[in-house]
């Protein structure tokens, strides 16, 4: 027996797990452009969200404008959250004083123009876009902002077969729900398909409904122009074989191909039609959001068909689940493993076995970008040619090869 008397839990890895402005980690992500919250959040009313640590207020005037600003009103501490949206911009509920999306004050109904001018008055702001039924903003240096990425599967420019609409990941944040862990233990997630067979197999029984579950498959790592990828190789009972990728991008973008896929037809690359971020609220929870490629059928959303993410167990309801504690001991599924793990997962403590070749790279490639940063360069996925950024490819995908298919392609990538 090894005691656990006087045991003491060394720190977190600070560097790879802490996202405040300022840390390592903290500073990669400020290098990229964050989803904030679905573009259709922003309606009359401003919204408070907590990102990388920071609270930052968003809001859409009467133009149809986004800004993102500080919480507290620059004239005496009023939060923002509770101002009144108006055409010019978010107006502070306090004494008035009004801010465009840019953050400058540009009307103080009790004072006059001349003293208005005079001070010249800036909320701190951060810049948005808006792309895919998602509000983004960028929280890093001024005027470092790169392109946002035309990733192919989001790139209208090149498909009219979808319809792309924001969506929140695991349901309604409105009612709270989050993953209270370190965001980096879902990213980690990912790129662990091992976790298939025991959690959401062996220990919990069959959670996906589709040909993943019906046998052991073989399953390597490897990395690709983006990041990391899993590949997955299952013989199904009918003769034919699932080849499947999913693909972390660096630094907390992912892609899975439908977890549903049935295996009945034979098919080539069905790409995933998700486009998904796992967004650091704080150091201890974390949200998902996503862009959803939603098919078209004669010009028209397709009626019937979910997202990947609305297929996913269906009795969660928000972070304080309706499921028993007793149910979830019973059938555990990645939240209560992920947050099992502790609020921050400590890494000192691990003992990293073969079958965690995903996370080891994953890490690996994270630090790599932090030192990229630290030396003054630009980190990987950082787009700044115009010409560069179109139908950027990524690299998670179904296929189905029939039983001569699999014999003709053994190895290949399909």
């Amino acid at each position: 027996m090894k005691s656990a008397y006087g045991r003491q839990t060394p720190p977190p890895d600070y560097e790879l797990t802490c996202v405040e402005a300022g840390s390592p980690m903290g500073e990669l992500l400020r290098r990229y452009w964050q989803p904030v919250c679905p573009s259709d959040e922003l309606k009359d009313l401003p919204k408070k969200v907590k990102l990388l640590g920071e609270e930052i207020v968003v809001f859409r005037d009467k133009k149809g404008r986004v800004g993102a600003l500080e919480p507290h009103c620059a004239h005496r501490g009023a939060s923002l959250e509770w101002g009144r949206v108006e055409e010019g911009g978010l107006r502070c509920c306090y004494h008035g004083w009004l801010y465009d999306t840019q953050g400058q004050c540009i009307d103080m109904p009790c004072e006059t123009e001349e003293f208005r001018k005079k001070m010249d008055i800036w909320q701190e702001a951060y810049s948005t876009l808006e792309y895919g039924g998602l509000v983004f903003a960028y929280m890093g240096p001024p005027g470092t902002a790169p392109l946002f990425p035309m990733y192919d599967i989001v790139d209208t420019r090149y498909r009219d077969d979808v319809e792309l609409r924001g969506m929140r990941v695991w349901g309604d944040y409105s009612a709270g729900y989050v993953k209270d862990c370190n965001w980096l233990q879902h990213y980690e997630n990912i790129v662990d398909p091992y976790h298939l067979l025991v959690l959401h197999k062996m220990i919990s029984g069959e959670q996906f409904v589709g040909s993943m579950m019906q046998g052991r498959p073989e399953l390597s790592l490897e990395k690709t122009s983006l990041g990391v990828r899993y590949r997955f190789v299952l013989d199904l009972p009918n003769g034919n074989r699932l080849v499947r990728y999913v693909e972390c991008v660096v630094p907390n973008i992912f892609l899975i191909a439908n977890i549903h896929e049935p295996g009945i037809a034979p098919m080539r690359k069905d790409r995933a039609s998700e486009l998904s971020w796992v967004v650091p609220i704080d150091n201890e929870t974390m949200r998902g959001l996503s862009i959803v490629c939603w098919p078209l059928e004669d010009g028209v959303a397709k009626a019937g068909w979910s997202p990947r993410t609305a297929a996913e167990i269906p009795e969660r309801a928000g972070s304080s689940t309706a499921r028993s504690y007793e149910e979830r001991q019973r059938r555990p599924d990645d939240l209560e493993a992920q947050e099992g793990q502790r609020p921050i997962a400590v890494h000192s403590l691990e003992n990293l076995a073969p079958s965690d070749i995903g996370v080891v790279m994953l890490r690996r490639m994270l630090r790599e970008q932090l030192r990229r940063v630290e030396d003054g360069l630009d980190p990987m996925n950082t787009i700044r040619d115009p010409a560069a950024n179109h139908k950027i490819t990524t690299n998670a995908w179904n296929t189905v090869l029939s039983p001569d298919e699999a014999r003709a392609h053994h190895g290949e990538e399909i």
